[in-house]
Order: C-alpha cells, then sequence, then structure tokens
C-alpha cells in the first residue's frame, strides 16, 4: 500500500469516527423542517407564513341609547326589532303593493324571484317611511361627528361624508337539500356571481369614489357572520376574503375603495340589514371639477359642520 494511500485511508477513518460521535444537534441545520409525534410516525409540516394584518380595518362602537337604529328600523318596518333577522320569512306584499314592487304573481314567482322582490319591497318601504328621514338629518351626522370624528379622525377641522347612505338588506335564503352538493361556496364564487348575492366582487374605485373615502359598516341586526355578512380582503387584491363578525353597536372601519369585497348569496336563516356609509377627512377632501361627475359636496357628500 502507497504511503499516499495509506494517509487518506487513516484520514477517512478520523473524521467518520468524529462524525459518529459527535452530539445530537451539532452537525448544523436539519436538512428537513419536519417535526415527528411521539405517538405517530406522521409528520407535521410547519406553516409557510402566518395571517397577515388588516391594517385597514378596526371596530368602533356607539351608544345603541342615544342611537337607537334598530329600534328605528324596526319602526320603518312596523314589527319587533327581534324580528329582524326573520323577514326572510315575510313575502314582498306585507311591504309594498303589487305596483310598487313590479313584481310577479306570488303563485308565479321562483325562490329567487321572491327573494329579489323582498329585498326590493323592503328597499321601497324604508325609503318611503319617516325614519329615514330621521337617519339622515339626526342619528347619522350625530355618529359622523361623535364616534368617527372623536374616535378615528379626531384631529380633523371638517369630515366630508355621505349624505344619503343605503340600507342594506341582505335577505337570508338557505340552501334546499338538492342544492347543496353543487353548491360553490368559495368566496368569491369560482363561477362568478351565485344567484342570491346582494352584491358581486367589487371595488369602490371602480365606480368612481374619490381616493381618501373611508368605508364605515354598521350592522342593525344583532350579529353578523359568515354568508349574511360583507366579505372583504385584507389588502387590495390579496384575496384573503373575510366575512365581518359584528354584534349591534358596532361598526367596522375599512377600505371599500382599494379592497375588494361583495355579499354573497345569504345561506344562512338570519337576514342582516346594515348601514354602510362613507366618510373622507377634510385634511384628504380635493374638490372635483364643477358640473363633472356625481361625487360633488353639497350633492352626494355633506360637511358635518354643516348640519
Amino acid at each position: 500500500m502507497s504511503r499516499s494511500f495509506r494517509l487518506l485511508f487513516l484520514l477517512s477513518v478520523s473524521v467518520g469516527a468524529v462524525l459518529a460521535f459527535q452530539p445530537r444537534g451539532m452537525l448544523g441545520p436539519s436538512l428537513t423542517t419536519t417535526t415527528q409525534s411521539p405517538s405517530s410516525t406522521s409528520t407535521c409540516i410547519e406553516p409557510l407564513s402566518k395571517e397577515l394584518p388588516r391594517n385597514h380595518e378596526r371596530i368602533v362602537t356607539f351608544d345603541t341609547k342615544e342611537f337607537p337604529l334598530c329600534e328605528l328600523v324596526a319602526d320603518a318596518l312596523e314589527c319587533h326589532q327581534n324580528e329582524l333577522d326573520e323577514l326572510h320569512t315575510r313575502e314582498p306584499e306585507d311591504y309594498c303593493t303589487q305596483g310598487q314592487i313590479r313584481g310577479s304573481l306570488a303563485s308565479t314567482r321562483t325562490p329567487l324571484r321572491r327573494i329579489e322582490l323582498l329585498r326590493r319591497a323592503l328597499t321601497t318601504k324604508w325609503k318611503m317611511s319617516s325614519q329615514k328621514r330621521i337617519w339622515e338629518n339626526d342619528y347619522l351626522p350625530g355618529i359622523v361627528r361623535d364616534v368617527v370624528g372623536s374616535d378615528i379622525m379626531p384631529n380633523e377641522q371638517h369630515l366630508i361624508y355621505q349624505r344619503s347612505p343605503m340600507l342594506r338588506f341582505h335577505v337570508a335564503w338557505p340552501l334546499q337539500p338538492e342544492e347543496v352538493a353543487a353548491y360553490d361556496n368559495t368566496i368569491p364564487p369560482l363561477g362568478g356571481r351565485n344567484p342570491g348575492t346582494l352584491a358581486g366582487l367589487h371595488t369602490d374605485k371602480e365606480y368612481g369614489h374619490p381616493h381618501g373615502e373611508v368605508n364605515f359598516f354598521l350592522p342593525v341586526t344583532h350579529h353578523t357572520h359568515d354568508t349574511n355578512s360583507l366579505h372583504v380582503e385584507g389588502d387590495a387584491m390579496r384575496g384573503d376574503f373575510k366575512p365581518f363578525e359584528l354584534r349591534y353597536g358596532e361598526i367596522m372601519m375599512w377600505n371599500g375603495n382599494t379592497c375588494r369585497h361583495c355579499s354573497p348569496r345569504n345561506i344562512s336563516n338570519q337576514t342582516r340589514i346594515s348601514f354602510d356609509f362613507r366618510v373622507i377627512a377634510g385634511s384628504d377632501w380635493i374638490d372635483p371639477p364643477k358640473k363633472e361627475g356625481y361625487f360633488q359636496l353639497g350633492g352626494y357628500y355633506v360637511d358635518a359642520n354643516s348640519v
């Protein structure tokens, strides 16, 4: 055996002995990221990332005695406040005449058509009520000044807000047994807009709303969750849609201008009623060109200090 070969052989034996007796954990980082349960032979893979923060969202509260919105809406719809989340059990004719809703006869309408007509009838009933004026003239500017102004925009001298926000009725339409297997429950639906959807996937910016606008979601019914709520992504184009889970007396601040959102078919057994209003800090307000556009101060918007 040559001298060089003997040296190489002795060196390899020495290194092997050192590695064989080196304590566990001193060989550097493991080649795998799996951990093994002592009671099982399966492996558990650590998640690659944690949930990202939803920086645009914040919950604030309001005094339901000072702003009794649940009672206000119930009075307008001539029902008890505890019945608001059960309005899907009513018929369109309970709220409007056939001529007012311009719908099909009860004997010929499909379940989808009934939901659409009931939603339209409830909206018409609200728009024709004196309670709507109380909301717009008293309660809404009060919430903007005392809640939004105090808790969210305390340094703003002017708060520009939406004059006449919508009261939305997301009428419950539970799945029938024969629908369950084929129903697309992804958010947003992979096949597009499902029948019974209140609002398809969109951003407010797509409809011309100005930069700086802040959205507020205020439920009037006792609990919003799952499909009876509004689903919003945590940041623009991130795709991490979640429903707002709120109780009556809570308001969610969020960014509808650039974050996509939708209200899919409400397959729960609770109808959701909510106000959706928008506020712009005075320091962010930019006057649009006169006679151009819908979103004008004095038209769509009003200054809270002038009310």
